[in-house]
Parts: C-alpha cells; structure tokens; sequence
C-alpha cells in the first residue's frame, strides 16, 4: 500500500511524481547534482548546505547524463534514515490525513502513535508515503481487510492454531503492563508453558491483529494497538478461521 516506486519496473522522470510519493527535497537536490557533477570518486551524500559549500563548475561533466531511479531511491533512502523522527511524522501524517485514515487536523493522540509506528518501522519507511503501508493501525477493528492467503496459512491450515490464538487472546487481556517488553515475556511463557514452538503462535498473533503476514515488531505492534482492540480483532480472527 506504500507509494515507493520499484526501480526495476518504473522509472518515471517527472520530479512532481517523486513529490507526491514522499521523496525528501533535499534527496532529490543531492541525486541531481550527480548527474553532472561530482566532488570527487567517493563522496555522494550529501545535505543541501554541504552542496553550496563544495559545489564548483569546473567539475561539472561534460558527458551526457543517464537518469537511474535505482540510485535515486538509495539516496532517498540514506537522508529518510537521517531525517528527524518528528519530521518524519508530520510527513506521515500529511498522507495519512488526505487518505482520510485521521481527522485533518490530527489529534495529540493521533500524532502520538504515528511517532510509535514510525519510530517502530524504522528503515522500513524509505519514503513518507510508505506510512500508509501501517493504515491498518487506525482502521476500525471491524473494517480490517485480511489476507486471505495469510489467514489460510497461519488460523486456518495448522490445526492447533484457533486454540492456541484463542488462549493467548485470554492471556492479552489480562496483560499487565500492556507494553512491548511485557508482551514479550507473555509470549515467551506461553510457548514454554504449551510446549510450542513461537512460530507456532506469533505468526497467528500478527495476522489476526493487522490482517497480514508482515510489518514491525509483533509487541511493538500490540502495544500500539492496545489491549481493547488486540482481544476485539483476534476475536474477529477466530470467527474468520
């Protein structure tokens, strides 16, 4: 659901379309800049003051440019990662907010667990848009799309996974502190204690609460969630499966 485009099978060159899918100005001013210029072999990084401080016609190419969306989304990538997290956030909820996934204005609660999502995906958002990858955090609990593939692997097909999930579920609502370090130890005891394997029940967990086989850190992703909606959306998931 991310707006990165993928190099291998696009490679648009309109800057406006790098705008709308969330590329940093400033990444887009150092690729630019090498692609007829260069400070030296080995120096491609680079901020927008630090370019106006070594920039210099007289090492400006003067062979002809070749545009290569691969290099330009790992150049996006190095100044996402160096990004201040609140920026980054107001970033997100700039889509969030025109994908009408949150009030525009958002609210301080809002705004704050965008930070605990977007300091939770880490690396994993390369461009702003790539938060709405994450639109399953504030949809309605009973609105939430599954993937039917992931729901027949992991709550369907393994026959000891209802009961397994419906346990744990039980285990969730009575966790306390409802926190990422907490649900660990959770989890980790409920495999001991059912003589299981974690895979055997964190693969469930994740899909009955987000819909999907992949994200962030499962604890992190319940503890974002909270307790009220991480029993209500497995509960959904049993009936499902």
């Amino acid at each position: 659901m991310g707006l990165e485009p993928d190099p291998d099978t696009f490679n648009p060159v309109i800057v406006d379309f790098y705008r709308q899918v969330g590329y940093l100005p400033e990444a887009i001013v150092n690729y630019l800049a090498l692609l007829g210029w260069s400070l030296d072999d080995k120096t491609e990084h680079f901020t927008r003051d630090a370019l106006v401080d070594v920039f210099s016609l007289d090492r400006v190419n003067k062979g002809p440019a070749s545009f290569d969306a691969r290099k330009l989304s790992a150049v996006q990538e190095r100044h996402m990662l160096e990004a201040p997290l609140d920026r980054k956030v107001a970033l997100g909820l700039w889509y969030l907010e025109r994908a009408a996934l949150v009030d525009s204005p958002a609210s301080p609660e809002i705004a704050s667990k965008v930070t605990e999502i977007v300091r939770a995906a880490g690396d994993r958002i390369k461009v702003a848009g790539d938060v709405l990858d994450y639109a399953d955090f504030f949809l309605p609990d009973d609105r939430l799309p599954y993937d039917e593939k992931a729901l027949e692997k992991r709550l369907r097909k393994p026959p000891e996974a209802p009961a397994l999930l419906a346990e744990f579920q039980a285990r969730l609502a009575a966790a306390e502190p409802f926190d990422a370090e907490n649900l660990e130890k959770l989890m980790h005891a409920f495999v001991e204690q059912q003589g299981i394997k974690v895979g055997q029940i964190i693969h469930a967990v994740r899909v009955a609460v987000t819909g999907k086989s992949v994200g962030f850190g499962t604890f992190e992703t319940l503890a974002i969630l909270g307790r009220e909606r991480c029993v209500a959306r497995i509960e959904r998931a049993l009936r499902r499966a």
